[in-house]
């Protein structure tokens, strides 16, 4: 029986994170604003979670307590707000790169993690991170003068065209990272309570905060764009949240972070398939250096046998 469910769990989150791989392509697809996105996103997905929700029986009174909601509240918030950043980091960058860049959460994570608890930072853990950020400079290919522009106040430095900044798309696909750490952290504060519960009030979360400024006038014409966000809604944010909170409580969590490097892999293939976008040799390499950071921090990797630490001022 543990075999099974551990075989029904790896195939729940492979899925899930092909799934994942896919979700910058609707966005694009849809050819909708930011706002109208994850506004209908969160609409959607809460018809389908939350009547998962009430035929599963995960409403439940107990549920509702007064930390725990507001715990779950502030959760919903930085969820949609990551959102927010990873579709607006669309914009400027191929939606693979972004994504590969938004992957660096499980990093962010760790350091959070250490930070928070004032644990020592080891010498190991550093060096991954400053690798990553290697291959973030990477794939992206900055312009230096891009980067000087960022932090000069002289208006003449101002690029003369008015092409997207690569380094903004970065800024912001690493803000959603930032964003969705903290979600994890709160998340983690209230794990007693059903995690599709726990969804559901964070979409309903999203539909209040986005209401605002969802653009009603500039609703989809074409029946696609409504197939576009009927999927992100009902497939990509209800189904691929239940199946992989499923799987979370069937797999060890080494193969859990083995299985997630699905997920922005999926999206260069889509993101090349879809949108012809290749990337570079140099990219290529920021690609691999990242992952392989990524991959050293989740399986605790050592760069020695004898842990270097870094005493916190």
């Amino acid at each position: 029986m543990k075999q099974s469910n551990s075989t029904i769990g790896s195939i729940e989150l492979t899925f899930a994170m092909i799934l994942s791989g896919t979700i910058g392509y609707f966005v694009i697809s849809s050819e909708q604003s930011v706002w109208n996105v994850i506004f209908f996103r969160c609409v959607i997905g809460a018809v389908f979670l939350g009547g998962y929700a009430y035929y599963a029986g995960l409403i439940r009174r107990e549920f509702f307590q007064r930390n725990a909601i507001l715990l779950i509240l502030l959760g919903g918030i930085t969820l949609v707000a990551n959102w927010i950043f990873l579709f607006a980091s669309f914009e400027y960058i191929p939606f693979s790169i972004a994504t590969v860049a938004y992957h660096m959460q499980p990093l962010f994570l760790v350091l959070a993690g250490a930070l928070l608890t004032k644990d020592k930072l080891s010498g190991s853990l550093l060096f991954w991170l400053a690798l990553a950020f290697t291959g973030l400079f990477l794939i992206v290919e900055l312009d230096l003068s891009e980067i000087r522009t960022l932090f000069s106040k002289d208006s003449n430095l101002v690029a003369q065209d008015n092409e997207p900044s690569a380094l903004i798309g970065l800024l912001l696909a690493l803000g959603a990272a930032l964003l969705y750490t903290v979600t994890t952290l709160i998340t983690k504060k209230v794990s007693q309570i059903p995690s599709t519960f726990v969804a559901l009030i964070q979409v309903i979360v999203g539909i209040f905060m986005l209401l605002p400024f969802v653009d009603f006038t500039s609703l989809p014409t074409q029946t696609s764009q409504w197939i576009d966000l009927l999927i992100l809604g009902a497939v990509l944010t209800s189904f691929m949240y239940i199946i992989m909170y499923d799987s979370f409580q069937k797999l060890p969590t080494n193969l859990i972070a083995l299985l997630s490097f699905i997920y922005p892999v999926t999206a260069l293939f889509v993101d090349y398939f879809a949108f012809s976008n290749t990337i570079s040799g140099l990219q290529g390499i920021g690609v691999l250096l990242i992952l392989l950071a990524v991959c050293a921090v989740k399986f605790n990797w050592s760069l020695s046998s004898k842990k270097v630490v870094i005493e916190k001022a």
